[in-house]
């Protein structure tokens, strides 16, 4: 027994101790807020505020993994830069050593699981606070959280489901995954396993009256997780489809995320075919954070220990999730056609030395030159996103954008 006890507790350790990729280089530009209110789980507010909002702007809400500290997740994610570009609050809730040993987020106490108890009602209060004394569009709130603090946000979108528009897990699982120390390991090896309803039931079990809609989510997780294996991300999403009425069959698949050979995505959606889950699994990486450094508008983040550059900007990808990226520009052309039409107009501005790439859905096509900033396109009877990616002179991409384009009688 107590052989077992201490393999568990090693195991535990090894989870928490591994995200420990803290910087001395780290950015020193978030404030810490003090008092914000009770803090009954005893957590530091610590909080980037880019200096550009001059209208409401969402709040992303970023939580660290264990031994690591807000300062040290910021430069790894690279969320302030993108703060910055597309004008936007992040929210760093700082765990302390009085709290855990290993400066986790304590996820797997059934203390710290429920609202308005322990590091959940800490969390919500800082969000709170910001709300009053900052230019926050409160229906604009994201979380997203990576090792224990992946879980942690498991644990914040399924008890204050009103609060976040969306969320993202990072090497987490499921909400309850765990009650306690003891079967965190367990948990964090992929051996816990339930039935989809069995996983919303502990989620709907906490909020019995509440009839609103709950969270989308974004998930990654690498495929070689030899910390907290990828059958986390299964299930979470099992949880998460069920939480949405829906199904765990995918709806889209895609081998190769943009053409990355290391980045598979796999989608799933509700009836009313709304995208609810987006996953995507970085083969060949273990537990990290998958980023794509660089100067360019979508590029970011810093390698380390735990920090790979897969020339996948998660970060970014999760903002594209969240919805708070900016566009450089809108497509212009007809948003309503017959089937069957042609010579069809699209573009948008030029500038010089760029090169432009075009996607078309099934059932459309390019007429003629399909790398300048203006197209014509043919469409059949499907309707469609037509998207332009493009690459600026000095090789970096742009934002991507999308277009909407119904085709009907």
């Amino acid at each position: 027994m107590i052989k077992l006890k201490h393999s568990i507790l090693h195991t535990i350790n090894l989870f928490v101790c591994v995200f420990a990729f803290c910087s001395a280089n780290a950015q020193d530009n978030l404030i810490q807020i003090r008092p914000f209110d009770t803090n009954p789980g005893n957590l530091k507010l610590m909080f980037y505020d880019p200096g550009n909002i001059k209208e409401k702007a969402p709040l992303v809400v970023v939580l660290h993994g264990c031994t690591q500290m807000a300062k040290g997740c910021a430069e790894q994610t690279g969320w302030n830069k993108l703060a910055k570009l597309h004008q936007f609050y992040v929210l760093y809730p700082e765990q302390i050593i009085l709290n855990n040993v290993e400066n986790c987020f304590n996820w797997y106490r059934s203390a710290d699981q429920s609202r308005d108890k322990g590091e959940p009602a800490s969390i919500m209060q800082m969000i709170n606070y910001l709300k009053k004394n900052k230019n926050i569009d409160s229906t604009r709130i994201y979380i997203i959280g990576l090792s224990a603090g992946g879980a942690m946000s498991s644990i914040m979108m399924s008890v204050y489901p009103e609060v976040f528009d969306k969320g993202g897990v990072i090497g987490g699982g499921p909400y309850k995954a765990t009650e306690s120390a003891i079967n965190a390991g367990t948990s964090m090896l992929g051996m816990i396993a339930k039935s989809p309803e069995d996983w919303g039931d502990l989620i709907r079990k906490e909020n019995p009256n509440y009839k609103g809609s709950y969270p989308e989510l974004i998930v990654f997780h690498g495929g070689l997780d030899p910390v907290v294996n990828s059958n986390n991300a299964n299930q979470l999403i099992k949880q998460w489809v069920n939480i949405h009425q829906t199904d765990y069959v995918e709806d889209e698949h895609f081998e190769k995320f943009r053409n990355n050979e290391d980045v598979e995505l796999t989608i799933y959606k509700n009836k009313q075919q709304q995208e609810i889950v987006r996953y995507y699994r970085v083969r060949g990486m273990g537990h990290a954070i998958a980023i794509d450094t660089g100067d360019c508008r979508t590029q970011g983040g810093k390698t380390g220990m735990f920090s790979f550059d897969k020339n996948f900007h998660s970060t970014y990808w999760a903002a594209d999730f969240f919805g708070i990226i900016k566009k450089p520009y809108v497509i212009t052309g007809p948003t309503s056609v017959k089937p069957k039409t042609k010579n069809l107009t699209y573009s948008v501005p030029y500038h010089e030395g760029s090169v432009y790439s075009w996607k078309t859905p099934a059932g459309m096509w390019i007429q003629g030159n399909t790398h300048s900033n203006s197209i014509v396109l043919e469409v059949d009877y499907e309707s469609g996103y037509l998207e332009l990616t493009e690459t600026d002179i000095n090789g970096c991409k742009l934002e991507p954008c999308v277009f909407w384009i119904e085709v009907k009688d």
